[in-house]
């Protein structure tokens, strides 16, 4: 990750950064990301796992069997019932007080969330197809391969422990984002997406939950520049208390009743 930290670093002083102040800018801007992605998460991973593995696929789990698919869709489920609370959970984060760094980290975070609607902002079908692939399917997969096929399982043998590898990677993937105030609700999504890829065994299912959350983001910032919706994509929606635990006790048992014949083949190995 350093190596492919630095690499971009090089190619920042080679070519530097364009700013997204026009559609070309901002289709640069785009490709520019998609690259940083790829030398920083998804190569140091394909060369780790290459180098002291031998079976890439294998050891990053791979598995492209029919029936991960189907968990894949199951997982998407999932997230879409967890949605009210992380939405929650997203609000509560915001108002965070951080003392003498408040200041400078909500900065920050705005900064964040300009970029991400400058990006997200051009609105022909050509540009939602560029930034369903780059800013959707490109990091759920980098990410995952990275986060999950990698890091967790690493850690998963350093400490002879399932549950303390998913929480140390999530919350080093929730850091890794650089925005304090959206730490929570992606540290609930990266647990979730660790206990899905070691009780699912394939990455497949993690990247299908990955990307239909980066997508759902994607979209509404089309829709909302569009003006074919008027729900700001950074606004919470606010959900009712009812709604939110109905569904996450739905969230709850879809996944008891998806994965507890998997729990209980990996206890009994």
């Amino acid at each position: 990750m350093l190596v492919g930290f630095f690499l971009v670093v090089a190619l920042q002083m080679v070519l530097p950064t364009p700013q997204p102040v026009s559609a070309t800018a901002i289709r640069l801007t785009l490709l520019w990301q998609a690259c940083s992605q790829v030398c920083i998460f998804l190569l140091p991973t394909l060369a780790f796992a290459r180098l002291f593995h031998g079976e890439s696929a294998k050891f990053l789990r791979l598995d492209l069997h029919g029936r991960k698919w189907l968990l894949g869709g199951i997982s998407i489920a999932i997230l879409l019932l967890l949605l009210p609370i992380t939405d929650w959970l997203t609000y509560w984060n915001e108002q965070w007080h951080m003392g003498t760094l408040e200041e400078f980290l909500r900065s920050q975070s705005q900064k964040s969330k300009e970029l991400t609607n400058n990006l997200l902002s051009l609105t022909s079908p050509f540009d939602l197809v560029l930034q369903l692939l780059i800013v959707a399917l490109l990091p759920a997969v980098c990410e995952e391969f990275f986060f999950r096929g990698a890091f967790q399982q690493i850690l998963q043998r350093w400490f002879g422990n399932m549950h303390v590898a998913v929480v140390v990677t999530s919350m080093v993937f929730a850091v890794a984002h650089g925005d304090v105030y959206g730490l929570m609700p992606r540290f609930i999504l990266g647990l979730l997406l660790g206990y899905l890829f070691t009780l699912s065994g394939s990455i497949v299912v993690n990247i299908c939950a990955h990307f239909f959350n980066n997508a759902m983001v994607v979209l509404l910032y089309y829709l909302f520049h569009r003006q074919q919706i008027y729900l700001d994509p950074t606004e919470p929606l606010f959900f009712s208390w009812s709604t939110t635990i109905i569904c996450g006790l739905a969230a709850i048992m879809l996944f008891i009743l998806y994965f507890t014949k998997i729990i209980t083949k990996e206890t009994t190995k």
